[in-house]
């Protein structure tokens, strides 16, 4: 049943971006601080240029935690290194060249995440893959045992 809503709320955010304007015509016109818009013709003319994109905060904001994640599995580890960070980080900028290209090429309004979220996850699970890590990097948990205690006592 919940991939079936998953998938409903997918196939509408596809419908709503793609098939109206409602969502680039609420996001012009939203005036708070929820977006960053920078120019697409900087380099032809400069801070003058006049065709703007938009990346939501959501767009920034929920990679970002993602990749804190990575960061933290990294850490509980106890290695020396920070493979799955930097190749989530990575992926994220990975992510944005090709909505910036798509972007660019189709010349309409794109759902970011619809391109952050298959690069920022699926890199480090592909890592994961070829480093024989995939299901410690699945099964990663921050709660301690006596959180998970205490979680397990209130459900009683």
């Amino acid at each position: 049943k919940q991939w079936y809503q998953r998938r409903v709320a997918i196939t509408a955010g596809i419908f709503w971006v793609f098939g109206t304007e409602v969502m680039v015509e609420v996001a012009k016109n939203l005036d708070a601080p929820i977006k960053v818009v920078f120019p697409m013709d900087f380099i032809e003319k400069g801070i003058f240029g006049g065709n703007f994109a938009m990346l939501g905060l959501g767009d920034i904001v929920l990679p970002g935690v993602f990749i804190a994640l990575l960061l933290r599995y990294d850490v509980s580890k106890g290695e020396n290194s920070n493979l799955y960070f930097y190749a989530g980080f990575a992926a994220y900028i990975l992510g944005l060249a090709i909505t910036i290209g798509i972007l660019t090429i189709f010349n309409a309004a794109q759902p970011a995440l619809l391109y952050l979220v298959p690069t920022c996850v699926g890199i480090p699970l592909l890592i994961s893959l070829i480093k024989g890590e995939f299901n410690s990097l699945i099964a990663y948990n921050e709660e301690t045992k006596e959180e998970e205690k205490a979680d397990e006592k209130k459900e009683e």
